[in-house]
């Protein structure tokens, strides 16, 4: 990568599992490469200054708090966002922003939370302002 080197890529990706943690049901943002797919975005320009100034903030607590500039636990990396958060609450808005996008723009994400998918698909939601339910669910709107 150019702008961003590897060792802030994988800081990064820890980031962005403090965000969305692994768990039983998937491995959170690391089911959709968020950390990497962040770092491509960062290359090509997209918020960089912001990001850097986070990933420095952020390596540089890990090296304080741990010892660590990566390699950090779930924990050890939510510890570290929430001090950027205090520092840096733009980097944290806008990692948490990117990262929720790309976690929940992954169809096989819609699948394990029960979204159907686009609405365009399906000819749009009739009565939007009312309860939706799946075709063939026994509940009736209204």
């Amino acid at each position: 990568m150019g702008t961003i080197s590897s060792e802030q890529v994988e800081l990064l990706s820890e980031l962005t599992l403090a965000v969305i943690p692994e768990d039983e049901v998937d491995r959170g943002a690391a089911e959709v490469h968020a950390g990497t797919a962040l770092a491509a975005k960062i290359d090509r320009g997209v918020n960089a200054a912001l990001y850097l100034q986070g990933l420095e903030t952020a390596g540089l607590l890990a090296k304080e708090r741990f010892g660590l500039s990566s390699g950090m636990t779930q924990e050890q990396a939510l510890d570290i966002l929430l001090e950027v958060k205090k520092r840096l609450p733009a980097f944290y808005k806008q990692l948490r922003a990117d990262v929720c996008a790309l976690y929940l723009s992954e169809p096989a994400v819609w699948q394990r939370i029960g979204f159907p998918g686009p609405s365009a698909e399906s000819g749009g939601y009739p009565d939007f302002d009312q309860p939706q339910f799946r075709i063939g669910d026994e509940q009736t709107a209204g």
